[in-house]
């Protein structure tokens, strides 16, 4: 992992090593190893490493390159052997380059071409003198990620906005139409940040800047392009499934610390853990696993179709697994009192505050053992685990009648729900046109404003302000969470701020978490396959059900319930009641907050503290969702305030 920075100056002026030494000095957080500046006329670079991977240890970044480029990048290159053969590098001369050494000869070789092609999380700056040209490149889904700010007289660029502020002239101002998107959970704008005039190249695009300051993004890849894949079978679909993703998790187990996974009961992460497993076995190596589990006796009751402990789902796959150690990981604290560390690193809000608790934890006890790589299955929804369902409405439109009605008897079956319920949420929803929709809900909830007024903890007229329901129109996000036909891709890419996090959780931990169910070829794999393979024998989930055959016990691949992460969460909040209060009441003096934040709607919650019913969706919503958002929003703002 690195972190980079740099400068373009428009009037020629040269760029001093001062403000990028303040630049780097600002991102040590995120690459506390080592550190270089390199300036030449009227651009400059910085970069700061966190050593990941063994070629890491000869890092020498911002690099020049033959014809005088400058590179400068945070970038971990899954498929290096792939590519150092289509460039004709022989592996044993290559073996201790560097990935930025390699994406170097690469660009230097094949342009623009070389992005695509890249398999791994990648934020990347070149400034080529021959067309005085900066290019910023972003990798597919924006695992990493790259922010610039532009003014008349320069062009900044920098991993993290401290990078950035730290960067004389560029100003330190909040977005609070963005604020106010983050608090309403739309997440659709991938080039807006929290702050004012700091934006973010977008996932599969490149960012040129030519020296007299024009600014041109390009996308280089999108989902929507992903070629249809057929072959001869279901079952060799499955075995294309394990194949493939038995690649991205060996390829991504390249590091310079032993390997863990983060584990739960759920078909991904299991997956995963189960393909390492078999990976370090060949080696006579044992897997590290740490799952989050509530305390021990935790009883209380859950909302259908979940389940609170992960470890009976866990143990199956121990003893499924004959090298796997499994590290169960306990939270006392609900890590709100943790939000100003994790201010610092993200420089930016928090979503979901009361699973810091337990996310921390996980993350630290892998450090404290020594394993500073975990992987995960973070997007297997999307893609090797996706339900399925949205295609339903597809197949009714095309007079597909008999695959829509197999399939909305499957849904049925598979979530409990009434004949008419489910025909309205699988095929009626996603025909219904959107503004139609709309009315019938806003019929059938007179009493609310809008969908996000259930969890959301934002002021109504501080919404209506700032037009948080046109601009979501706008962007195609929607509060209804209804089936549309475009949802899974969409749903690569959903959150805006997911690179920042990734950013800000090494930076707090040292930990990296790497997901093999993101790695592109995975993508393209899963959605390239006929929709039809995630139904089949009339199982939700299939093709990853079938596919883990054989290495996953039947209780793993045969369950259908979700698991629960903090689902011990109230117990935590009611010890920290009186300090919840004590902030509440402290916050109250910020005009900013008090504009804002709904801060009646959270006293509210804290003095009328349920004593059960804590799963039902008013208490969860209410006590789990706006209490902790609302208050860790209402921090950041003072924190923001306090910081200018």
């Amino acid at each position: 992992m690195s972190a980079i920075a740099g400068l373009l100056r428009f009037d020629g002026s040269p760029v001093g090593r001062a403000e990028l030494e303040r630049a780097a000095s600002a991102l040590h957080q995120y690459g506390p190893d080592r550190s270089r500046v390199l300036t030449s006329g009227h651009v400059g670079f910085a970069h700061v490493l966190m050593r990941m991977t063994p070629e890491d240890r000869f890092d020498r970044q911002p690099l020049h390159g033959a014809n005088g480029a400058l590179l400068t990048a945070d970038v971990r290159i899954d498929n290096r052997d792939d590519l150092l053969a289509r460039l004709g590098l022989p592996a044993k001369d290559t073996a201790d380059w560097p990935d930025a050494r390699i994406l170097l000869a690469a660009w230097e070789t094949l342009g623009d071409a070389v992005w695509p092609l890249l398999r791994g999380p990648f934020a990347a700056a070149i400034w080529d003198p021959c067309t005085r040209a900066l290019t910023l490149a972003r990798d597919q889904l924006g695992l990493n990620v790259v922010m610039w700010h532009k003014s008349p007289r320069f062009f900044a660029f920098a991993t993290m906005p401290n990078g950035l502020f730290a960067l004389a002239d560029v100003p330190r101002r909040l977005s609070e139409e963005k604020f106010a998107d983050f608090l309403v959970l739309n997440h659709a704008r991938h080039e807006t940040t929290i702050y004012r005039d700091l934006f973010r190249v977008p996932p599969g695009h490149i960012l040129r800047v030519s020296a007299g300051g024009s600014v041109v993004l390009t996308r280089y890849w999108s989902a929507a392009e992903i070629k249809p894949i057929r072959l001869p079978t279901d079952d060799d679909y499955a075995e294309g499934l394990r194949a493939c993703l038995d690649r991205a998790v060996r390829r991504q187990m390249r590091s310079a610390y032993p390997v863990g996974v983060l584990l739960s009961g759920g078909l991904d992460s299991s997956s995963v853990s189960a393909l390492a497993a078999c990976a370090l076995a060949e080696r006579n190596e044992r897997l590290a696993a740490f799952t989050g589990v509530p305390r021990r006796g935790f009883d209380a009751a859950v909302a259908a179709g979940a389940y609170a402990d992960e470890t009976p789902y866990v143990e199956a796959i121990r003893s499924a697994i004959p090298n796997l150690d499994v590290n169960y990981v306990r939270s006392e604290t609900s890590g709100l009192a943790e939000l100003e560390r994790v201010f610092v690193a993200l420089d930016g809000p928090v979503r979901n505050p009361s699973n810091l608790g337990f996310m921390l934890a996980l993350l630290r006890e892998a450090r404290a053992q020594g394993r500073r790589v975990l992987l995960s299955g973070m997007l297997g929804n999307c893609t090797v685990s996706w339900s399925g369902w949205s295609q339903s409405a597809g197949h009714l439109l095309r007079g597909r009648m008999l695959t829509a009605y197999r399939q909305w008897r499957l849904y049925r079956r598979c979530t409990h729900q009434s004949r008419w319920t489910a025909m309205r949420k699988l095929l009626l929803e996603p025909l219904t046109p959107r503004p139609l929709g709309d009315w019938l809900d806003r019929r059938r909830h007179p009493d609310r404003l809008a969908p996000w007024q259930a969890h959301a903890p934002i002021r109504a007229d501080f919404a209506v302000a700032m037009g948080v329901d046109a601009r979501a129109r706008c962007d195609g996000h929607d509060f209804l969470y209804r089936l549309r036909p475009d949802e899974r891709r969409r749903s690569l890419a959903h959150v805006d701020y997911a690179g920042d996090w990734y950013a800000a959780e090494k930076a707090l931990t040292g930990v990296e978490v790497r997901d093999p169910t993101a790695d592109i070829d995975v993508v393209s794999y899963c959605l390239g396959v006929p929709s039809e393979q995630y139904l089949a024998e009339s199982a939700d989930r299939s093709l990853i059900r079938r596919a883990m055959r054989g290495l996953l016990p039947d209780s793993i691949l045969h369950n259908r319930l979700s698991g629960l992460q903090s689902a011990d969460w109230h117990e935590t909040l009611a010890r920290e009641r009186d300090e919840l209060a004590r902030q509440l009441a402290e916050i109250k003096e910020s005009p900013l907050v008090c504009r804002i934040i709904d801060l009646l709607r959270l006293e509210n919650a804290l003095t009328s503290w349920p004593a059960s019913g804590w799963h039902t969706p008013g208490v969860f919503q209410e006590h789990h969702l706006a209490l902790t958002r609302g208050l860790a929003g209402a921090r950041f703002l003072r924190w923001f305030e306090q910081a200018n």
